[in-house]
């Protein structure tokens, strides 16, 4: 891994914006561990991985990141791998199960339909994981994005997750995220019909601007085994409707760690969809040159606005950033 280097805006904004309200320990809900050798078309999918800093991306390499972004701070995490289309899902999931630190991480494991059920199961048994990591690209329909969620994971496989009380990270398809009726109503239905498993909606139901959020909200279901989680998503309105129109007990940090949010840049709202802009989006006429911070520490400063503006109070933090995670994940067991 190239040295990752850390200038003078990133700490500004890190101790002016972020760290004052940042709980001495962290769970990070949601970061990837990304090994090229697993995945045979890596850079075509993800161009960003021809960098050094983003191409090998194992627990070394996590734990420099999570030490350089957050100074001082105790931080765990939910290791997730990283899916891509054709990658080797079994070899990636032992991989992980051998590679992690289980006094310290939690770690999930790739499946879809292109796994049996018994398949699942050896697995689950024999790797013993905390959760799923199923994924749009494993979709039995040849247009993934218009995936309904049993269509990349199928029922059944649902079931086990059930039996064995995993949790379960989902990254919707469709053009809207949660905010699209069929995910809704998947949703709410599978929440009620497997109690034992805790469903994680990645970057708020993929709701990465804020009318999505908004009308998300309004057929969303409150369950004790529904979670949020904020990993990637910088928009301040998607977190102004989250914090106030849901249970804050429910959310879940993650930072989408390494290629989704390492880089310099942001995600930013083009007319009802979005997309990354980096330092090279950006032209300017004269006046200074733009240095671009961590797009994960946008992600962080739009959590922060709109939390100051939601009125939290410490408790509040230490909840988003670590209880919450730990009543999933039993992080206080030796």
């Amino acid at each position: 891994m190239s040295c990752l280097e850390y200038i003078s805006t990133d700490k500004f904004i890190y101790e002016n914006e972020i760290r004052p309200y940042l709980p001495s320990r962290i769970f990070d809900a949601h970061v990837h561990l990304q090994i090229p050798q697993f995945h045979p078309h890596l850079e075509e999918q993800l161009p960003l991985t021809k960098a050094p800093l983003f191409n090998q991306i194992d627990m070394a390499a996590i734990h420099s990141w999570w030490k350089t972004l957050f100074p001082a701070i105790d931080v765990r995490g939910l290791i997730l791998a990283m899916p891509t289309a054709g990658c080797d899902m079994s070899g990636i999931n032992k991989f992980n199960s051998q590679h992690i630190d289980s006094h310290r991480e939690r770690f999930s494991i790739l499946t879809g339909p292109q796994f049996s059920d018994n398949e699942l199961e050896e697995q689950v048994k024999t790797l013993k994981p905390h959760g799923l990591k199923p994924y749009m690209f494993f979709s039995m329909l040849e247009n993934y994005n218009d995936s309904r969620i049993t269509d990349f994971l199928p029922e059944s496989q649902i079931a086990i997750a059930d039996k064995y009380g995993l949790s379960i990270t989902l990254h919707l398809a469709k053009t809207r995220g949660l905010a699209d009726k069929v995910n809704l109503n998947e949703i709410n239905r599978l929440v009620k019909s497997y109690p034992n498993v805790n469903f994680i909606l990645a970057h708020c139901g993929r709701c990465f601007i804020a009318p999505n959020m908004d009308a998300a909200l309004e057929q969303l279901i409150v369950a004790p085994n529904l979670w949020l989680d904020t990993s990637a998503v910088c928009d301040t309105g998607v977190f102004l409707h989250l914090f106030s129109r849901y249970d804050r007990k429910q959310i879940l940090f993650g930072t989408d760690l390494v290629t989704a949010s390492g880089f310099r840049g942001t995600y930013v709202r083009m007319g009802m969809s979005w997309d990354w802009s980096v330092e090279s989006s950006v032209r300017r006429q004269g006046g200074q040159d733009v240095r671009a911070t961590f797009a994960v520490y946008e992600n962080l400063c739009a959590i922060m606005t709109a939390a100051r503006f939601c009125c939290f109070d410490m408790s509040e933090y230490n909840d988003l950033f670590y209880a919450n995670a730990n009543r999933i994940f039993q992080l206080e067991q030796k």
